[in-house]
C-alpha cells in the first residue's frame, strides 16, 4: 500500500480502558477513561477529537468513560461572539490595571506565605502569629476583662484593631476574634474568647464603603455651597472587553507585555525555557503543595511543552501565528508572572493549562488569563470570521470547585451520547439530579459520526512495520476486533479514517 503520510495523523490506540485514582473526588480507582498516545495530529483531527470529548495532556489524549467514571467530565466551550462580562470580570480587570498603575495590591488582601508560628484563621490568606496577635490582651488573664481595643500586628507589618466590648460582665468578641479556630489555642487564650451574638438589631445595617465615601464627598461640597455633579448619561453602549483590558496609561508604574510563543517551532521558547520552568515549579510547590522531586524539567516539558499538533499557517495567506500549540506569556516589566498553555485550532482556541507566580495571586490571574484568551479569540476572529469558540477543557458538576468554568456566558456543554452542544443553564438541572446525563432531550437524535462495518475496515493500521487496512489486520489479530470497533465509536469515523494507528506486535 502506498500512502502519503505527511498529511495524516499518527496514534497508538489502547483498546483496554484505563482505571486510576480520581484527582477530584480522590476515589482510589474510580476514574475511567480511554486513551491513545498521539505522535502527530493535524489540527483538524484534534479539533474533531475535542468535539467528541477528548483532551490532550502533552502527547497523550484521553476521553472519560462518562457513564462509568466517578466524576463525569463534560467538554465545555464559550461562544465569544455572544460573550458578556459580569461584575466580577470587570472588578478583576480594574484591580489588575490598578496594580499596573501604583504597584500596590488590594489593601484588604494578604499574601499566601506563612511561617511555623502562625495559626490559621478562616478568611485570611496571611495570618498573625499567636505572640503578635495576643501580646497585649494576654499579658495577664485578668486584663481580658478591662480591654476594649487592642492593636493587632500582622507579620507583614499591617495593623488592625481587635475589639472586645464589655458591658456589666458581658463580653462580646468581634468578628475578627470569632473567626479564629480556638481548638489549637492555649487555654489562657481560649478563656478570653466567647461565642459571638451576631449583629446588633438596634443599629442600622452597615453601608457599603463606596456609599460612605460618596456621602462624605457630598457633605464636604455642601459646606462650600457646591453640589455633586451629576454622572454623565450612558449612551447605551457597554465598555467592551478590550476597553477594560487596555484601560492603562503610559504614566503607569508597571507595564504589561504579552508574548505568544510557539513551543513546536523556532528557537524563541528555548530562550525562556528555564524561566518558565522556575515559575511552574514555584506554582506547583506553593499552590498545589507538590513535592519538589515530582517536577523535573523533563516532566514539565512532557506535560506542558510537548505537543502532537502539526503547525499549520492560517488559510489564504492570512497573517498571524497560525494553528498549533503555543504559550501565551504574561510579563510585568521584565518579570514573567503567568503562562497560558493554549492550542489554536480551526474555529477555536483550546485552553490546556494556566500557571502563575503565587506572589501575584491577589490579582486573580486565573480569571484574568481566561479573559485575555477570550480577547485573543476575538482578535483572531477579525481575521478569520468563523473563529469564535473558546474551549475550557472539562466542566465537572459533581465537583463544586470545578463549576467556575460555567461562569463564562454563554457556555455550552457537550452531550456525551449525541455529541451536540447545549447551553449550560439548560443542563445544570439535569446534572443536579444525576451526575451523568444525556443532555440531548430528543431521544430520536443519534450520533451521526459513528462508523459502519465497511468504514471500520478502511481504517489504516501499521503492524509489524507494514501499513495495512483494518480488514487485513483483523485477519491476523482477530482478538483485536472488539477493541478497534470501540475505537470508531469513541473517536468517530471522520477522525478514525484520517488517523493511522500503529499496533505494537507481540
Amino acid at each position: 500500500m502506498s500512502v502519503d503520510l505527511s498529511a495524516k495523523s499518527l496514534a497508538q490506540w489502547f483498546s483496554d480502558p484505563e482505571q486510576h485514582k480520581c484527582g477530584y473526588c480522590k476515589s482510589s480507582s474510580g476514574s475511567m477513561s480511554f486513551g491513545m498516545l498521539t505522535e502527530e495530529l493535524t489540527v483538524e483531527d484534534y479539533k474533531d477529537l475535542i468535539d467528541r470529548g477528548w483532551r490532550r495532556s502533552g502527547k497523550y489524549c484521553y476521553k472519560p468513560i462518562m457513564n462509568e467514571t466517578c466524576c463525569p467530565q463534560y467538554a465545555i466551550r464559550c461562544d465569544t461572539t455572544q460573550f458578556t462580562l459580569n461584575k466580577s470580570h470587570k472588578k478583576i480587570m480594574k484591580k489588575f490595571n490598578k496594580f499596573l498603575n501604583d504597584g500596590v495590591f488590594n489593601k484588604n488582601t494578604y499574601t499566601h506565605q506563612q511561617d511555623e508560628s502562625t495559626i490559621q484563621m478562616p478568611g485570611f490568606n496571611k495570618v498573625s502569629t499567636i505572640i503578635d496577635l495576643y501580646q497585649e490582651i494576654t499579658t495577664e488573664e485578668g486584663n481580658l476583662n478591662n480591654i476594649t481595643y487592642n492593636e493587632v500586628k500582622d507579620t507583614d507589618g499591617d495593623k488592625h484593631l481587635a475589639q472586645t466590648s464589655i458591658d456589666n460582665g458581658t463580653k462580646k468578641s468581634n468578628a475578627f476574634a470569632d473567626s479564629i479556630n480556638t481548638s489549637s489555642l492555649p487555654k489562657y487564650i481560649k478563656k478570653g474568647l466567647k461565642e459571638g451574638t451576631g449583629a446588633d438589631p438596634t443599629r442600622p445595617p452597615c453601608k457599603k464603603a463606596k456609599l460612605l465615601r460618596l456621602e462624605k464627598k457630598k457633605d464636604k461640597l455642601s459646606l462650600k455651597g457646591e453640589q455633586l455633579p451629576l454622572a454623565p448619561k450612558s449612551n447605551g453602549t457597554e465598555k467592551s472587553l478590550r476597553q477594560f483590558l487596555e484601560d492603562v496609561q503610559p504614566s503607569f508604574k508597571h507595564n504589561l507585555k504579552l508574548k505568544l510563543i510557539s513551543t513546536t517551532r523556532g528557537e524563541e521558547w528555548k530562550q525562556v525555557k528555564d524561566v518558565e520552568f522556575e515559575l511552574y515549579f514555584k506554582y506547583q510547590s506553593i499552590v498545589h503543595n507538590d513535592p519538589p522531586e515530582r517536577w523535573t524539567v523533563r516532566n514539565f516539558e512532557r506535560f506542558l511543552v510537548s505537543s502532537p499538533l502539526k503547525h499549520k499557517p492560517f488559510p489564504n495567506g492570512i497573517d498571524g501565528p497560525g494553528y498549533g500549540s503555543f504559550h501565551q506569556q504574561y510579563w510585568i516589566d521584565d518579570k514573567l508572572i503567568a503562562v497560558g498553555v493554549i492550542d489554536i485550532l480551526p474555529g477555536c482556541l483550546s485552553s490546556v493549562y494556566f500557571f502563575y507566580d503565587p506572589d501575584y495571586r491577589d490579582l486573580t490571574l486565573g480569571t484574568y488569563g481566561s479573559l485575555r484568551e477570550i480577547q485573543l479569540v476575538l482578535d483572531l476572529q477579525n481575521k478569520i470570521p468563523n473563529f469564535k469558540y473558546y474551549y475550557m477543557g472539562f466542566y465537572i458538576h459533581s465537583c463544586p470547585k470545578m463549576r467556575y468554568k460555567g461562569k463564562l456566558n454563554p457556555s455550552y456543554l457537550l452531550c456525551p451520547e449525541t455529541y451536540t452542544w447545549f447551553k449550560i443553564d439548560k443542563c445544570v438541572p439535569k446534572l443536579d439530579i444525576s451526575k451523568y446525563s444525556r443532555l440531548n432531550e430528543d431521544s430520536r437524535v443519534v450520533d451521526t459520526n459513528s462508523g459502519t462495518v465497511d468504514e471500520v475496515n478502511k481504517i489504516m493500521v501499521v503492524y509489524g512495520h507494514k501499513l495495512m487496512y483494518m480488514r487485513d489486520f483483523l485477519r491476523v489479530c482477530e482478538d483485536q476486533k472488539d477493541g478497534f470497533n470501540n475505537l470508531v465509536k469513541q473517536v468517530g469515523k471522520k477522525s478514525a479514517l484520517n488517523i493511522v494507528f500503529w499496533v505494537c506486535s507481540s
